[in-house]
């Protein structure tokens, strides 16, 4: 269970306790704070202690700004006695920007995989930007001021000569490419408001304003779609797999992970991180009614320990039937392979990064795409990574009129096995087993033939 700071327990009571800092302890006159929250209940306890930190804090900001005052606001104590705590008729301070941020990333549905991971990565820079201020004291000018300067940043903040330089010293220095209209609007923008409506509710009675996002306009000269990929074109597609260093990788049973990767991609559209977070075990599986072998994306599996799973979202958990050109090719052998090996990822040789078992497999697949020339950096319609493959299963799959293309990808679909257009609510009372219609899937995925003549990866050397 995750430490939760600001908590210790004795004799089965918990206790609130904060560490003064040093240079404050002259006037408080104590190394810390301590209270009893007479409780036995872990999640009672936590509720209170983030409390109290708040208010502690604040008094301790107060006291930084040359509030003496505040002095008598503190509650400090020794382990074992009940110190002074302000009576009811003292209204608390307000809790620091920083709290407010910390509580609701703890308080966050953490299914939420995708937009957790982006509000633990921008709540950061808007924290930094607005400064760690009492949140009664912020205004709807401080929201606007942020979002001017954050469009101002470098699409790369981690590159080396921004080493050790703050977020504004970065701005000023900053003169080349800054973010997308799109990334401003869907990470930016978005996440910020998911925090100042959370906290305008949860921390209205402790003097959070009600603030808005509606005033953020992108005033930079980046399109929507500049990252945008395209669909590989016949003709590429035959150089990507008929190359010469494809071949290569097809001979030897260590590089036939570079072989694999592209080939599920591009009869599946799935995409990378679902691909390489398959566990050979758990997620590589045959439907015992049928016979039939798929894929199953999910975050539910087990996994590698470096490895965080993630789904985009509800649909793109799914089963995908494996197209009879890959099990033709080898892949079942391969997956044995791997599996007697005790891993749990299908591609051991990529190591995870960051908690993402995609992360290197990424890299290599545009290094490989420039290495035989079909890299294409055209804005709004790139073949620069793996995610063409998707725009590729998919346009395949409309130009050819095949019904069931969006299912297969793990996109949200209105209509459910040829019964039309059918509401959530409807949806809700329909118990489907996980490979119910696997029959009709499977003959979808086998009307996807692109007409190449694949290299077929050696299992043993």
């Amino acid at each position: 269970m995750a430490k939760i700071p600001y908590l210790v327990r004795r004799n089965n009571i918990f206790y609130f306790r904060l560490v003064v800092p040093v240079k404050f302890r002259d006037s408080v006159k104590s190394r810390e704070i301590i209270q009893s929250l007479k409780t036995e209940c872990r999640e009672e306890a936590t509720h209170k202690a983030l409390k109290l930190a708040a208010h502690f804090k604040a008094a301790l900001h107060d006291l930084k700004c040359g509030k003496t005052e505040q002095l008598n606001h503190l509650a400090i104590g020794e382990p074992g006695k009940t110190p002074y705590l302000p009576n009811a008729q003292t209204r608390p301070s307000a809790p620091l920007l920083s709290i407010v941020i910390e509580d609701f990333l703890k308080r966050y549905d953490k299914t939420n995989k995708a937009t957790l991971t982006k509000l633990n990565a921008t709540l950061p820079l808007f924290l930094e930007l607005v400064t760690d201020k009492p949140v009664n004291q912020l205004l709807q000018a401080d929201i606007n001021g942020y979002f001017d300067d954050v469009q101002k940043l470098p699409v790369r903040r981690d590159a080396k000569i921004f080493n050790g330089m703050s977020l504004r010293e970065i701005i000023a220095v900053h003169s080349g490419k800054c973010i997308s209209k799109g990334t401003f609007e869907s990470t930016y923008r978005a996440c910020v408001s998911i925090f100042l409506n959370w906290a305008s509710i949860n921390y209205r009675d402790q003097g959070f304003p009600h603030l808005s996002t509606q005033g953020a306009i992108y005033r930079g000269e980046r399109g929507d779609n500049i990252h945008k990929q395209r669909a590989i074109k016949p003709e590429e597609l035959q150089i990507l797999f008929g190359h010469e260093k494809m071949k290569g990788f097809a001979e030897n049973p260590e590089t036939a992970n570079y072989c694999w990767l592209p080939l599920i991609g591009l009869h599946t559209g799935a995409r990378i991180n679902e691909i390489c977070q398959l566990n050979p075990h758990e997620d590589v599986l045959q439907d015992e009614k049928t016979g039939i072998w798929y894929f199953h994306f999910t975050d539910e599996s087990d996994t590698a320990e470096e490895v965080t799973k993630s789904i985009k979202t509800n649909s793109s958990r799914r089963i995908v039937p494996i197209h009879s050109r890959l099990i033709d090719l080898g892949f079942l052998d391969y997956v044995e392979r791997i599996k007697a090996g005790g891993h749990k990822l299908i591609f051991p040789q990529w190591k995870p990064r960051n908690g993402k078992a995609s992360a290197n497999a990424s890299k290599w697949f545009k290094r490989y795409l420039e290495s035989v020339n079909l890299n294409d950096e055209t804005p709004g319609a790139r073949l620069s990574g793996f995610h063409s493959f998707r725009h590729t299963f998919i346009t395949y799959g409309l130009k050819n009129k095949i019904s069931g293309v969006f299912q297969i990808s793990g996109h949200e679909a209105e209509s459910a096995d040829g019964f039309g257009k059918v509401s959530k609510v409807a949806a809700g009372y329909w118990t489907k087993g996980r490979t119910d219609n696997i029959i009709e899937l499977k003959e979808v995925v086998e009307r996807f033939d692109f007409g190449i003549d694949f290299y077929k990866p050696v299992q043993n050397k």
